[in-house]
């Protein structure tokens, strides 16, 4: 079982405590254990390696009771592009606005106190599928840990200049 940086606990101590006890741990204590539920969770249907091994993982078991104790909370993003609030597509290629709307959901994450490490599902629209291995690129060296995820060919946009849209995205964080 996996243990927590510098502590001795697991989460398998974890679930046998009560909730009580468990919810009383610190914040930092609670928050380096969802980072072992999240991790724990994520699973591949099958041990090959496959054309997309490092893209995204298969499905995300949602260990209710372990994320109850660490008072875990699901955070939602709603979708997101490559435009700035004032509808401006950001970058003058593909690769800049795929990296801006990585930073527009990183924004968002950062305010809803959670990250990257913590996402566990992801869906995106890409308006040009021949773009696929410039997509990859960008999103293995943004998203450190591989999330389930869809990659969905569009014909289009809500503008025309738009290349991708992360259209659905869930993480998680822990309550104060």
């Amino acid at each position: 079982m996996t243990q927590v940086e510098n502590s001795t606990r697991t989460l398998s101590e974890l679930d046998a405590r009560p909730i009580e006890q468990a919810q009383a741990r610190s914040f930092d204590e609670r928050d380096a254990l969802l980072d072992l539920i999240v991790a724990d969770g994520l699973h591949d249907a099958t041990p090959s390696n496959s054309f997309r091994s490092g893209m995204y993982t298969d499905y995300f078991d949602e260990d209710m009771p372990l994320m109850l104790q660490v008072k875990a909370v699901k955070v939602y993003v709603r979708g997101i592009t490559s435009s700035g609030f004032d509808g401006k597509v950001v970058g003058d290629n593909i690769v800049d606005q795929y990296r801006a709307c990585f930073r527009h959901v990183e924004t968002t994450l950062t305010a809803a106190k959670t990250s990257y490490r913590r996402v566990v599902n992801m869906v995106i629209f890409l308006t040009d599928m021949d773009n696929w291995e410039k997509f990859n690129e960008i999103f293995r060296e943004l998203v450190p840990i591989p999330p389930c995820r869809a990659v969905i060919g569009t014909t289009g946009l809500a503008l025309k200049p738009l290349t991708i849209e992360i259209v659905d995205c869930f993480a998680y964080r822990v309550s104060d």
